[in-house]
């Protein structure tokens, strides 16, 4: 009896101190955090452009453009400069903007704004260049991170590092395809090591990472390979409703590009947590059949098939919702809208095209790994 109370008292030490440690972890993070949203709060001297910050705004209707139910307003604008030259003085500005700020900013006062200056006799006054945003990002990502170490606890710092690690090199190839590199290739090398760091920094250096890698890689492959017999025995994609079409030799290349990164994060996360599945199901049971494998992988794949796929559509969708709404004030219809809007829609069936495939390639791989070469790995 004795012993018994004794292993409690020894565990629930334990989970203080596990408690105590994730606690002050947390306290750090968020510490940091504060004081680094302080900072871009006050970064003004960073910038070369000037920046105003908006103390008082008077707004009056201009005008209704006939046709439409659009309103366009006038603003008189005063401010305090808070970087240059002509820090602390006062600024007088103008702005005009729609009701739908479709293609312009309505400001208000506390706003942190750019400014072409004017300095002359009569004052100093400006144009409004855009609205400081710095600050707002700031708060954003403070809370992500915060909200990711409280979940994950230490884990959320391999997370952060990945993503780090993942926009940077993302930038870096950027500026490859702006000096003139082949953007397909760059994204192919992207993929690839997207790929291998998110998943080994993130999942470790253990099977299943292993095997999520292969079944995303070969599920990219085939679903690529799909794409591909559909461009050559078809008229193919109808690239004028590409918008960013302006200065790409290879139009093609660009789509599929777009397509090969869409599309890779719902792979793996299908490929992923098939692996994890099946490896734990293993581990559990050593003798399980291959039957009873394969009806528990399909269901994990039921389960997560309409969710990856429903991603996908809100990914690809959500970045023209402006548009569809732009074009039905102007009378345009829902089924003219969609007609011009080809690009998401191959996008988001070509992606849902490789999560449907991810989950019998994963689960199989999963399988033959796991299960038949499990002696010999």
């Amino acid at each position: 009896m004795l012993a018994k109370f004794d292993a409690v008292n020894i565990i629930c030490n334990c989970i203080k101190k596990i408690e105590k440690k994730y606690i002050i972890l947390n306290l750090v993070v968020m510490i940091v955090l504060i004081i680094g949203v302080i900072i871009i709060f006050n970064n003004y001297e960073w910038y070369d452009t000037t920046i105003v910050k908006i103390k008082r705004v008077e707004s009056s209707l201009s005008n209704v453009q006939s046709g439409t139910e659009e309103k366009y307003y006038d603003q008189e604008i005063s401010g305090i400069i808070m970087n240059g030259d002509f820090k602390g003085q006062s600024a007088s500005l103008k702005n005009e903007y729609s009701l739908s700020g479709v293609l312009d900013d309505k400001y208000k006062p506390g706003d942190e704004v750019f400014i072409k200056i004017n300095a002359n006799d009569n004052g100093i006054s400006g144009s409004i260049l855009n609205l400081k945003r710095d600050k707002y990002m700031a708060i954003v990502l403070a809370l992500f991170i915060f909200l990711l170490f409280v979940v994950t606890n230490k884990k959320g710092f391999f997370i952060f590092i990945s993503l780090f690690v993942n926009i940077c090199v993302l930038w870096y190839a950027l500026a490859l395809n702006h000096k003139g590199y082949n953007i397909l290739i760059i994204s192919i090398c992207l993929v690839l090591f997207f790929t291998f760091f998110s998943l080994i920094f993130i999942s470790g250096l253990k099977k299943k990472t292993f095997v999520a890698i292969l079944s995303t890689l070969i599920s990219l492959f085939i679903t690529m390979i799909i794409f591909k017999i559909f461009m050559i025995y078809t008229q193919g994609v109808d690239y004028t409703y590409m918008e960013y079409n302006t200065g790409q030799n290879s139009l093609s290349g660009l789509f599929l590009s777009q397509i090969l990164i869409g599309g890779m994060g719902a792979i793996m996360d299908v490929a992923i947590t098939e692996a994890s599945a099946i490896n734990e199901l293993v581990n559990i049971n050593k003798e399980i059949s291959i039957k009873t494998l394969i009806k528990s992988g399909y269901e994990v794949g039921y389960d997560i098939m309409g969710t990856m796929i429903n991603i996908l559509l809100f990914t690809y969708i959500c970045g023209i919702i402006p548009l569809i709404i732009l074009k039905m004030k102007n009378n345009i219809k829902i089924s003219t809208i969609v007609t011009q809007i080809p690009m998401e829609i191959y996008g988001f069936m070509i992606g849902s095209i490789g999560v449907l495939l991810a989950i019998p390639i994963s689960l199989f791989t999963s399988i033959v790994i796991f299960k038949k070469l499990r002696r010999l790995i």
